[in-house]
């Protein structure tokens, strides 16, 4: 949210306390997106949303637009928000904690490239879970 926002001074907030606020949307199948909407209803309140838009950078220039106040994780704040001048309230909703394990069927199977990304990806500070999966497959008939 933009310094300046009512909220800002806040030092935690619970969802339903924002609604009374335009949002900025991520894109209606993303994971936030609905579990936004599932806490706004859970409220019994609408969320104000006046934008859709792809992704986690496209969020923070609008809110930097005052369009709204957006929904992010930490990281993305961090690595967005913070570079354009926003303030971060953290929620104290249960369902804003989230866990994100990195999973990949078969390491082994990785692409160079691909390799190269879970390794990068496995170094940074979440958990990575590789699942092995070994099945027989029956030849055809003929």
């Amino acid at each position: 949210m933009l310094p300046n926002h009512p909220l800002a001074s806040r030092s935690s907030l619970a969802f339903a306390d924002t609604l009374g606020s335009d949002y900025v949307g991520l894109h209606s199948a993303s994971s936030i997106n609905m579990r936004t909407h599932a806490a706004a209803r859970q409220a019994d309140k609408v969320l104000r949303l006046r934008i859709h838009v792809p992704g986690f950078d496209a969020m923070c220039r609008m809110v930097q637009a005052n369009m709204g106040i957006g929904i992010l994780p930490q990281k993305a704040y961090e690595l967005f928000g913070r570079a354009l001048g926003l303030h971060a309230v953290p929620l104290t909703d249960d369902w804003s904690d989230r866990a994100l394990v990195l999973v990949v069927r078969d390491e082994a199977a990785l692409s160079p490239v691909s390799r190269m990304l879970f390794e990068q990806l496995r170094g940074a500070d979440w958990p990575a879970v590789s699942l092995t999966m070994n099945r027989t497959v029956a030849p055809k008939a003929r």
